[in-house]
Parts: C-alpha cells; sequence; structure tokens
C-alpha cells in the first residue's frame, strides 16, 4: 500500500475545506476557543463561557447536516441560504442562554442543548435523503458514516498518543519543563481540527450515485450471532417478566420502560444493517427477523406503556418520564410502520426522532412547560390530601412534596405553588442578605413546617435514609434557667452510642437503656426505682421537618411514682429511626430528682 504524499494530504485538506468550508471554520475557530480558554481561563470555563462552549459544541452537526443536504439539492446554489440561515439560529440560540452561574442554572437550558445536539446528529443521518429515496445508497451514506468516524478517531487518536509519548520522552530525555494544560491543547487540536478535518475529507461526495451494496462477512456474523441473539435474551427476560407481573396481579415497575426502549433501539438498528441483505443471505435469523422481531415486541410495548403511565399516575410528569413517554409513541409508530407500509423507507426513523426532539424543546406542548404544571398540580394533590389527615404526612407523602419543591425550584417555577399554599413561597424564604435563594436552595423543611405538614413518624423510615436521623443541638444551653425549688437533686448526663455512660445523682445512679430506650434511675443496690420511657417521645420529635423548630416543651421528659419524681431535659441529642427501633446515638441533658 502506498502512503500518501505531502502534495496529496495537502490536496486532500484543500478539498475538504472547499467542500465544508463554514462547517471547518466552526471547527477551528471553536478549537482555537478551546485552546484559549485552556491557556487563560482553564477554572472558569462554564461561568463565563457556559453558552459559546455548548453553542461550539452543538453547530457542529446542524453544519455538517446542512451541506449533506445541500449537496443533494438540483440547484445547490439556489440553497447556499440555508446555511446562513443555520449560523444565524445557533447565534439565536447563543443568546437566548442565561448567564452561567455556578451551581444556580435552570437544568431545561442543558436539557435543550442535548436535544438540539441530539437532533442535528440526526439530522446528518438523514439530510442528503430528505426528498429523495433510494435504498442502496441510503444504506451506503450510513455505512460511510461509520466508516468515516471510525477512520478519524482512530487516526486522530493514533496522533494524540504518540505526541503525548514525544513530549513525555522530551521532558524526561532532556528535563524540559512541558505545562501539563499543553496536554489538554493537543488534546483540543487532535479531536477539534484533525478529526473533524479527516471526516470531511474522507467522505464520499456524490451521495445519490453510491447504489452497490458491499455486505462484509464480519457484519454478517455479527448481526446473525451477537446482535440478533442478544436481542432475543433480552425479549426472553422481558416475556418472563410479564407472565411473573400478571400471575402475582401486580403493575410492572417502571425502570422496565428503559429496557424495552432499549429493545426496540436494538431492534431498530439490527433492521437497519440487515435491510439491504435480508432476503438474499443465507441465515435464518436474519430473514426472519423481520416481521417476528416486531409482531413479538408488540406486547412489550403493552407493558412500557403501562409502565411509564404507572409511574405518571403516581408521580407526575417530570421531563425524564415525558422524553420515555414520546420514545414510546416513536416506537410503537414505527412498529407499525414497518410491519404495514409497503415501502418501509428507513430514513422514518432518524426522521420522526428528528421531528420529537425538536417539537418537545418550546412550547406549552413541550417537555419543560408540562412538566412544571404536571408537578404543581401532583403538589396541590398531595397537599390537599395531608390537609385533609390534619396535616399528617406519610413518608412517601412528605418526600414528595420535598421532591417537588426542589424540582421547581431548580426550574424558577415555585410561584406555581403560591396559590395552593397561600403564602410566595419564593419570596417568604429567601436569604435576608442574598436577593435570591443561596446558589438555589430551598429550606424544604422549613416550608413544609411553615404549612403546618408533619411528618407520621410510624412511616419516616419509608422514603430513604435521609430524614431518618434526628439531631438537636441546643447553642443557648448555658444561658438557660431552671428552677430547681422543688428538686433535692441535679446533675448534668451525657450518653454516646456503645458506651456506658451512668451519672450519679445523689443515692441514685441513671443510665441509659439503649436496648429498650429509656432511662433507668436506680439505688445503689442496682434496684429500679424509676423508668423513664423515651421511644414514643423520640418519634414525635421525629416528625420535625426543621428539627431547629422543636418546640423547648418537647424537650422536657417527666415521670414519677409514688418515691422519686425525675425531669429530663435534653440539650443535645442524636438518633437513629429505624421502623420501630430507636438507635441513640449522643445525648446531652439535665436531670432533675425529688425524693418522697
Amino acid at each position: 500500500m502506498n502512503l500518501p504524499s505531502i502534495k496529496e494530504i495537502i490536496t486532500q485538506a484543500r478539498d475538504a475545506f472547499q467542500r465544508f468550508p463554514i462547517t471547518l471554520s466552526w471547527a477551528v475557530l471553536g478549537s482555537l476557543f478551546g485552546l484559549y480558554i485552556i491557556e487563560y481561563k482553564p477554572t472558569s470555563l462554564f461561568e463565563e463561557h457556559g453558552g459559546t462552549v455548548l453553542t461550539l459544541i452543538m453547530g457542529i452537526g446542524w453544519l455538517l447536516g446542512t451541506q449533506f443536504f445541500v449537496e443533494q439539492t438540483a440547484n445547490p446554489k439556489k440553497w447556499k441560504w440555508l446555511k446562513i440561515a443555520v449560523l444565524l439560529l445557533l447565534f439565536l440560540y447563543y443568546y437566548h442562554l442565561p448567564e452561567f452561574i455556578e451551581f444556580d442554572i435552570n437544568p431545561k437550558y442543558f436539557i435543550r442543548f442535548f436535544l438540539y445536539l441530539l437532533a442535528g446528529h440526526l439530522f446528518v443521518l438523514f439530510a442528503p435523503f430528505a426528498f429523495t429515496w433510494n435504498s442502496p445508497a441510503y444504506w451506503n451514506y450510513l455505512k460511510n458514516i461509520v466508516l468515516s468516524i471510525v477512520r478519524s478517531l482512530f487516526f486522530s487518536g493514533i496522533l494524540f498518543l504518540g505526541l503525548v509519548l514525544a513530549m513525555t520522552a522530551v521532558k524526561f530525555l532532556f528535563e524540559f519543563d512541558i505545562d501539563a494544560k499543553r496536554y489538554g491543547q493537543l488534546f483540543i487540536i487532535c479531536l477539534g481540527i484533525v478529526n473533524s478535518w479527516i471526516f470531511m475529507a474522507d467522505f464520499p461526495k456524490d451521495i445519490m450515485k453510491h447504489t452497490q451494496v458491499k455486505y462484509a462477512k464480519a457484519l454478517e456474523v455479527l448481526v446473525s450471532s451477537i446482535l440478533i441473539p442478544l436481542a432475543l435474551l433480552y425479549m426472553l427476560i422481558l416475556y418472563a417478566y410479564s407472565i411473573k407481573i400478571i400471575v402475582a396481579w401486580e403493575l410492572p415497575k417502571g425502570w422496565v420502560s428503559y429496557l424495552v426502549t432499549a429493545l426496540a433501539f436494538l431492534g431498530f438498528l439490527i433492521q437497519v444493517l440487515i435491510n439491504p441483505v435480508q432476503k438474499t443471505l443465507k441465515s435464518w435469523s436474519i430473514n426472519y427477523f423481520y416481521p417476528l422481531f416486531y409482531l413479538l415486541l408488540g406486547p412489550l410495548l403493552i407493558l412500557l406503556f403501562v409502565a411509564i403511565s404507572r409511574r405518571i399516575a403516581d408521580y407526575g410528569i417530570t421531563e425524564n418520564r415525558y422524553f420515555v413517554f414520546a420514545l414510546a409513541l416513536w416506537i410503537l409508530g414505527n412498529t407499525l410502520y414497518l410491519l404495514l407500509s409497503k415501502k418501509k423507507s428507513l430514513r422514518i426513523l432518524p426522521i420522526s426522532l428528528f421531528l420529537i426532539a425538536m417539537v418537545v424543546s418550546f412550547g406549552p406542548w413541550g417537555a419543560f412547560t408540562v412538566s412544571k404544571t404536571s408537578q404543581a398540580n401532583q403538589f396541590e394533590k398531595v397537599y390537599t390530601h395531608i390537609k385533609k389527615n390534619n396535616g399528617q404526612a406519610s413518608g412517601s407523602e412528605y418526600e414528595q412534596l420535598r421532591s417537588i419543591l426542589i424540582y421547581l425550584n431548580e426550574r424558577d417555577a415555585i410561584p406555581l405553588l403560591n396559590e395552593v399554599t397561600g403564602i410566595a413561597i419564593d419570596n417568604a424564604f429567601k436569604d435576608s442578605t442574598e436577593t435570591t435563594t443561596r446558589f438555589g436552595y430551598l429550606p424544604t423543611e422549613r416550608i413544609l413546617d411553615t404549612l403546618n405538614i408533619r411528618l407520621d413518624p410510624d412511616t419516616i423510615d419509608t422514603f430513604g435514609n435521609a430524614n431518618n436521623y434526628f439531631s438537636y443541638y441546643d447553642p443557648n444551653e448555658k444561658v438557660h434557667s431552671y428552677p430547681i425549688s422543688e428538686y433535692d437533686y441535679f446533675a448534668t448526663l451525657t450518653h454516646y452510642m456503645n458506651e456506658k455512660n451512668q451519672s450519679n445523682i445523689g443515692p441514685f445512679t441513671a443510665t441509659f437503656d439503649t436496648a429498650n430506650t429509656e432511662m433507668i434511675i436506680s439505688r445503689a443496690d442496682q434496684k429500679v426505682v424509676l423508668t423513664v420511657p423515651l421511644k414514643e417521645r423520640f418519634k414525635r420529635l421525629a416528625s420535625y421537618n426543621d428539627y431547629n423548630a422543636v418546640l423547648d416543651q418537647d424537650l422536657v421528659f417527666k415521670a414519677q411514682n409514688d418515691s422519686i419524681t425525675a425531669e429530663l431535659i435534653f440539650t443535645e441529642l442524636g438518633f437513629n429511626l429505624k421502623k420501630d427501633s430507636v438507635q441513640i446515638n449522643n445525648v446531652k441533658a439535665f436531670l432533675f430528682l425529688k425524693q418522697y
């Protein structure tokens, strides 16, 4: 094999630039900007230049797809305006982005970025065939995209590793100081410039003329011996799970929707790979993949819709559930199309997904508006139910309200709850020294306390470990005063987990019995004279959402019998609540005794 000469490399590079001038200029300018950031502002990438970075990354796919589209039109010169239009749209996208402030950016901007990034890459997958269809040419086009990506990444990767090794050798052999930033800049050059240039220089022209299909034996083995058996395995697992839930008469778990979606994507990928040779190859699995796969996929789509509908019914719509539901509709639509259509144009797969990615990114029907409205309605539903239960919330209800508050706060949509709660939450709980809540933090426990919502202690352990730990500390302990005239003895008690802490108080000994969650007062002969139960009061303390709101009287425990009266006042308290048991971690308290 003859290696290309320097002249040939320069010629190919020049031809690539003449064919893709805007796309390559965008890649080069983006790479130079990356070099600048690494050199001068490596720690403030997103704080100062987040919008620029996102726009530069997103633009490559859109500009490349636009060039492929224009090339295949009857008169490419008449479509040059489309390239300018795409550039203007990219700049409009940049100007619609807010300032990127650390920890305080609405996630919709990142989600919308990924939607547009996905749409741009999908556009590349069908751009030359948007208005013209040729099945063999389309298959070759997709194959060339994959091969060009692999080759460009391989060559640029080899170049990067080789130069890194060379720089390392120079550094250690000649004791030459090389700044670590140079490696990052080298990576940007290889990925942003070299990789992009190789891809565009390597991609064939006259896409519609490549109609001869050459199906590699390795690809046949990959599909028939690996991909199709994997699809059947996943299908077998899902059918077994379906039988299980039917026998148990229970609803499917929410995450099964991801498995069905992944199976459908795998099936569509296999369909694309075998499309031109499905009826000509001597392989039973390939020959009968269609329509058997799609017929067997049908019942699993019912499982998919039931799973996602259950999650939506229980917890409302979020962007994630919105997208899963949209994908479920996309899978159903394409399955019916492939089963019923005689044409079976595979471009419908990327085109339909492209349209979904664009449509769901904006408007009152879009993922962001629908999700915020749904979560506000879900909050009202749960909040109303809790109010009917005298303000007592189960662990799952309480956690759901907290999650909704956090969700809406991150999306600057807390005012949607003002009418339901009767208070202006976003204004009532601002940091007094800041114009907004600090870093987007919202004191959810304080808000729920203000709304007079209390946890049901019997269900506090049903929603994870976050609120199972109670911790109270009294910063004013030293300035408290307590009446002592009614008592004969006083002592300060301390207790720490895994330690046997006993405190003497007059002729008595006070001990915390952690097994039964009580304090025992006994005489010197170890005879118990009084037991102070603590468990039920501790469970009530755990129902406070904001532990700083604990009332003083809730920390005072009294017990008495015919021979003695005890008053126990906690100033520090920490314990874990787990189902019906309480594990005391640390205690500091005052104990007053009166003997009769």
